[in-house]
């Protein structure tokens, strides 16, 4: 009896043990902490990139206010309703792009695409000199690639311009 009890025995072990390991892959994937995330982003100077972009996003609206007004002379009256329709777009954008809204559409993106032994990686890396170094140099890497993105697309879109207006101008087909 004894023999049996210590078999039985055994065999529960065995079987607690290898339930355990079938159970580490999903323990190890499991999803990362808000600590987590919030250090990684802390790492990653994201409050920082976001508070860049708003500059440049308000860039681009007076560009596109001078590019739809190009050419036009505003009276006054037009000039200060444009003006004042500017300062309330920005305004929105600031209410948008803060910090405040944006930290919880941060954390739910990389709860939603990361594990938290991902997030501990990543934490090591950008936390590391290496990582900090690869986020000085983020800024000029994305200006480089948008640079050579245009070399790109600029022939493409120039020759598809010339395709359109070819194809505008042909006679129209007789229909028979």
């Amino acid at each position: 009896m004894k023999h049996l009890v210590q078999k039985h025995a055994l065999v529960q072990s065995l079987a607690l043990a290898a339930l355990l390991l079938l159970a580490a892959p999903f323990a190890a994937a499991a999803p990362p902490t808000d600590t987590q995330v919030d250090q990684l982003l802390e790492v990653m100077r994201a409050r920082k990139t976001v508070e860049a972009m708003v500059p440049q996003v308000q860039a681009m609206q007076q560009q596109m206010v001078e590019q739809v007004t190009a050419g036009q002379q505003l009276t006054p009256e037009q000039k200060q309703k444009l003006d004042g329709i500017v300062y309330k777009s920005n305004a929105q954008l600031l209410g948008m792009v803060s910090w405040n809204n944006m930290q919880p559409l941060y954390r739910e993106i990389y709860r939603q695409t990361f594990s938290g032994e991902d997030m501990d990686a990543m934490i090591g890396f950008y936390g590391s000199p290496a990582g900090q170094n690869l986020l000085d140099k983020m800024p000029q890497l994305m200006q480089n690639t948008m640079s050579a993105m245009q070399r790109v697309m600029v022939p493409l879109l120039q020759q598809m311009q010339k395709d359109i207006q070819a194809e505008a101008t042909k006679p129209a087909a007789s229909g028979g």
